[in-house]
């Protein structure tokens, strides 16, 4: 019975790492999921405007190719419905470029970051292996995405409701899982890089140049036959290129994004066993 106690406790010491890492973020992720509700309320305060002005589709059909391709996932605009005008306005560019901000901040800070503030040795000084700490640091990064998300998915289903949008369940769900996991892959190659150097700066700007790069090959390869063979390779064009909203969640996509976000984990984990602390 002793042994059983003592497994337990140990478990419940593990597990504190990564509720811990919960707890100290969730000032912070209320802000975000303010903001991610604010700008969804904005967005769909504009739409009874959009809705019927021709206006904005003449102007960006005279605009250079390559310009619409960079500020669209698929290089096509159809403001016409509210899916189309979500999926530019939402899902094009901010929406993608904020999920981005806050996953390379808590990753950068979950492993990294503590080590900069001098706390990282006390959390391994608990009986945890390294590899676990960021699993669970991963873990509770995911969660927190996985809240913002729930948080987008309820407040577009709201104001979908109130301004006649009928977005249905599916295609939220699409939209929010797309940009969540889009999220995750940010995130993850914080948490890796950090975890591997043992530097925040060096986590935060590998994890931006993966971000940008995914969303520079999806755009140009629009326009540049050079990069058009590497295009189905960007987390981006996996993700968000078909405009999920519109036209569903990309399954194999999806899971392709996943895996390369675990791999890169395992990766990071692997390099944080070897790499001295001290």
């Amino acid at each position: 019975m002793s042994a059983v106690t003592a497994a337990r406790a140990g478990a419940s010491r593990r597990a504190e790492i990564g509720l811990q890492a919960l707890r100290g973020g969730r000032r912070a992720l209320a802000i975000w999921a303010a903001a991610f509700a604010g700008l969804i309320a904005m967005y769909a305060a504009f739409w009874p405007s959009i809705r019927d002005n021709n206006q904005w589709r003449e102007l960006f059909d005279t605009l250079p190719q390559a310009y619409r391709a960079m500020f669209t996932a698929s290089g096509t605009l159809n403001l016409s419905t509210p899916a189309g005008y979500l999926g530019i306005e939402l899902m094009g560019i901010l929406g993608p470029a904020l999920i981005a901000i806050y996953a390379i901040t808590a990753g950068s800070a979950a492993i990294a970051g503590e080590e900069a503030a001098g706390g990282l040795e006390v959390t391994l000084s608990a009986p945890i292996s390294r590899g676990l700490v960021l699993a669970q640091r991963f873990t509770a990064v995911v969660v927190n995405i996985a809240v913002l998300m729930t948080v987008t998915g309820i407040t577009l289903g709201i104001f979908s409701a109130l301004m006649d949008m009928r977005l249905g369940e599916a295609a939220i769900a699409s939209a929010v899982t797309a940009l969540g996991l889009f999220g995750i892959f940010a995130g993850a190659v914080a948490i890796a890089a950090g975890a591997a150097t043992g530097s925040a700066a060096a986590a935060r700007g590998l994890a931006a140049l993966a971000a940008v790069a995914s969303y520079l090959i999806n755009g140009l390869a629009q326009v540049t036959s050079a990069l058009r063979p590497v295009r189905p390779l960007s987390p981006f064009y996996l993700l968000l290129g078909n405009e999920p909203l519109a036209h569903g969640l990309r399954v194999t996509g999806a899971l392709a994004v996943l895996a390369v976000a675990v791999v890169l984990i395992l990766c990071g984990g692997i390099l944080f066993a070897r790499r001295d602390l001290h």
